[in-house]
C-alpha cells in the first residue's frame, strides 16, 4: 500500500489542527454544557436533559423556533426562485447583464450591520421612512378622486413585533438573491453550448430547454443552494437584533436571538448551549433530508 504523500500531509495539517480549535472542540464543549447549568462563573451543575425539557416547554423558544422555519421557507422559496429567474435572463446574453449582475450581487459585500440599519430606515414611521412615503403618495393620489387608501392604518408599522417576521422575507431576499444568482448562473455556463444547439434543431423552445437542458444539469448546484440557505437562514440575527434596538419580543425572536439572550443577558450557558445544540440539529435533519429526497443519478455531459 502507498504511503500518503508527505506534502498532502503538510498541507492538510493546519487546516485540520484550525478545524478541530475552532470547530469541532467548541461543537463538542457546546454538547457538554448542554447538560449542565451553569452561569459562566460558578460552580457546573448537572443536569441530564433538563435543559431540553425547558427548551419544549418554553413559549419563547417555539415562537423562535416558528419564526424561524418561517424564514427558511418563505424567504428560501422566494430567494432561490428569483436567483434562478435572474440566472437565466443573465445566461440568455441580454445587454447590460455585467452592470445587473454587480448590481444583483452588491448586497453581499454589505456589512449584515448595514443591510439592517438600510432597511430599518425603508421600515420607519418617521418622515425617513421611504415605503410609508410612499404609501402616503398613493393615499394622496386615492383621495385626490374621492377613495379612501388606509386612512387610519398610517404611516404603517412594518417593524411591529407581530408581523415583522414576515417584513425580515424581503431583506432576506434581497441580501440573497445575488448570491444564488451567480451560483446558479456559473453552473448554467458551463453547460455545453452544443446541447442548447441540438435542442433548438430539435425544435425546442427557449423555455423547453430551460425545463429539459438547463434544469436537470444545474441540479446538483441547485441543491447545494437549498443546503446554503438552510444553514444562513439558520443563524439570521443581525436584522431581528438591530431593528428591535436590542430588545426583541417573543413574537419577534428567532433562535440566534434567544441563543444570545440567554448566554448576554441571563448568563444561562446551559440553556443557550441547549438552543445551539437543538438548531444544529434542526439544520443537519433538514439538510440530510433535503439531500435525500433529491438523490439521483448525476447526469454527465
Amino acid at each position: 500500500m502507498k504511503p500518503p504523500n508527505k506534502f498532502i500531509i503538510a498541507f492538510l495539517a493546519p487546516a485540520l489542527v484550525l478545524f478541530i480549535g475552532f470547530v469541532a472542540v467548541p461543537g463538542a464543549r457546546a454538547f457538554l454544557y448542554s447538560i449542565q447549568k451553569w452561569d459562566g462563573l460558578t460552580e457546573v451543575e448537572w443536569v441530564g436533559l433538563a435543559n431540553f425539557r425547558a427548551l419544549f416547554e418554553d413559549n419563547l423558544f417555539l415562537s423562535a423556533l416558528t419564526n424561524n422555519v418561517i424564514l427558511t421557507v418563505g424567504a428560501g422559496s422566494i430567494t432561490l426562485t428569483l436567483a434562478l429567474f435572474f440566472a437565466a435572463l443573465m445566461h440568455r446574453r441580454i445587454r447590460g447583464a455585467s452592470l445587473f449582475r454587480v448590481a444583483f450581487f452588491f448586497p453581499n459585500v454589505m456589512a449584515a450591520v448595514a443591510v439592517a440599519l438600510l432597511w430599518s430606515l425603508l421600515y420607519s414611521t418617521t418622515e425617513f421612512g421611504v415605503f410609508n412615503g410612499m404609501l402616503s403618495g398613493v393615499q394622496w393620489l386615492f383621495e385626490a378622486v374621492g377613495v379612501s387608501f388606509m386612512e387610519d392604518n398610517l404611516p404603517f408599522a412594518f417593524t411591529d413585533s407581530k408581523r415583522l417576521i414576515v417584513f425580515l422575507i424581503p431583506v432576506l431576499v434581497w441580501t440573497a438573491t445575488g448570491f444564488y444568482m451567480v451560483l446558479f448562473l456559473a453552473a448554467m455556463q458551463s453547460i455545453p453550448e452544443e446541447l442548447y444547439e441540438a435542442a433548438h434543431l430539435d425544435g425546442a423552445t427557449p423555455s423547453e430547454q430551460f425545463k429539459f437542458v438547463t434544469l436537470p444539469l444545474i441540479r446538483e448546484v441547485f441543491i447545494v443552494g437549498v443546503v446554503f440557505f438552510i444553514i444562513t437562514s439558520a443563524k439570521f440575527f443581525d436584522a431581528v437584533w438591530v431593528i428591535e434596538s436590542q430588545y426583541p419580543t417573543p413574537d419577534s425572536h428567532v433562535l440566534a436571538t434567544v441563543l444570545y439572550q440567554k448566554v448576554f443577558t441571563e448568563y444561562n450557558v446551559g440553556y443557550a448551549a441547549a438552543v445551539a445544540v437543538v438548531l444544529f440539529a434542526l439544520v443537519f435533519v433538514a439538510t440530510l433530508i433535503t439531500l435525500t429526497m433529491s438523490r439521483k443519478e448525476a447526469l454527465e455531459y
